[in-house]
């Protein structure tokens, strides 16, 4: 069935059992154009023989990392119609869980169940209403259409056990659904404009704005959840941090981040890095472009915008705890808030 259009997809009710929070099709996977490379990180460690010269160990070293980058840059699967999971929780990440739904066409509506995930929905193009059923009773809310990647826009947050149906309202939407491990007693939200939390953050070319839509404003179990706005050419996640150990106020989270380039024809580049002295380093950069996904287990991630395209990406960030600015920036690069 792998060569199913995944157009084909659509108005299926998905299995609760799915391992995407209810965002597999039943009995076989989903076709996901572009996105066979997502594979757990673990295999990916270079054993060299102690009679490899540095030639060859330098060669293993760069097979290793073009494989690591390929499993963490997920390119845009397209705007046809479909359902693409982009990663499952346990699989490269084991706290969160991202999909990419494309409504349009013959694939107006999609259903799914969220299972023991609580998630989180952004939209990019087109309105669309949700429509969810749990131990909470009904509800449903209508997202308008966003004007502008630039602007602050609502996102939903649904429970675990909820059955949910996302319907298109005024042509093609695209929407991305988050997940990580929920918990019982929560009630669906729509994080409308006015409950978004702005702010200015950083100076000179890495000033950026900072949307953040699900934390501490929203009952949640995991979740974090927002979106940064890069100016063309400018910096963001800067000066680099990480969140993935415990320690001086810094907690253990894996994130996920979405771009959006405006014009869409736009691109920019993120870093993703350890210290040299990490346990199992690494040191690498994808160029990033519209639809595009990076999942980020571990280490300082850094972006930066194209001149003249703004960049926007939807971050979602789940792990050991749940505490917005929970993160440790690098020792090397700290001075630039001075």
């Amino acid at each position: 069935m792998a060569g199913r259009d995944p157009a084909a997809l659509g108005q299926e009710e998905l299995s609760p059992a799915s391992d995407a929070g209810g965002l597999e099709r039943p009995g076989c996977s989903p076709r996901v154009p572009d996105l066979r490379i997502l594979v757990i990180l673990e295999p990916l460690a270079v054993a060299a023989p102690a009679r490899r010269g540095p030639v060859r160990r330098e060669a293993a070293l760069r097979r290793r990392a073009r494989m690591e980058s390929m499993a963490l840059h997920i390119k845009n699967p397209g705007e046809q119609p479909g359902v693409y999971p982009v990663v499952r929780r346990g699989d490269a990440l084991k706290h969160l869980s991202f999909t990419i739904v494309e409504l349009g066409g013959s694939m107006t509506a999609h259903t799914f169940e969220t299972g023991a995930e609580e998630m989180s929905l952004d939209s990019y193009t087109g309105a669309y209403e949700v429509v969810c059923e749990g131990a909470y009773g009904r509800w449903s809310a209508q997202v308008p259409a966003r004007p502008s990647i630039r602007d602050a826009h609502p996102m939903v947050y649904l429970p675990s056990g909820s059955k949910v149906t996302l319907r298109a309202l005024s042509g093609p939407a695209r929407i991305t659904v988050a997940g990580a491990e929920g918990k019982d007693g929560m009630r669906p939200v729509l994080v409308e404009r006015d409950a978004i939390i702005a702010r200015t953050v950083g100076k000179d070319n890495w000033t950026r704005t900072v949307f953040t839509h699900i934390a501490d404003n929203i009952p949640a179990a995991h979740l974090i959840c927002g979106e940064t706005v890069n100016r063309p050419g400018g910096w963001s996640s800067c000066p680099p941090h990480k969140h993935d150990e415990f320690g001086d106020g810094e907690v253990p989270m894996e994130e996920v981040y979405y771009f959006q380039s405006d014009p869409p024809q736009g691109f920019g580049f993120m870093r993703l890095y350890t210290h040299p002295g990490a346990a199992d380093p690494f040191d690498l950069a994808f160029p990033v472009q519209h639809g595009d996904t990076v999942l980020i287990p571990r280490g300082y991630h850094p972006v930066a915008a194209c001149p003249g395209y703004s960049l926007n990406y939807t971050w979602v960030l789940a792990g050991e705890g749940r505490t917005y600015g929970a993160w440790k920036d690098d020792p090397n690069h700290v001075w630039i808030k001075s």
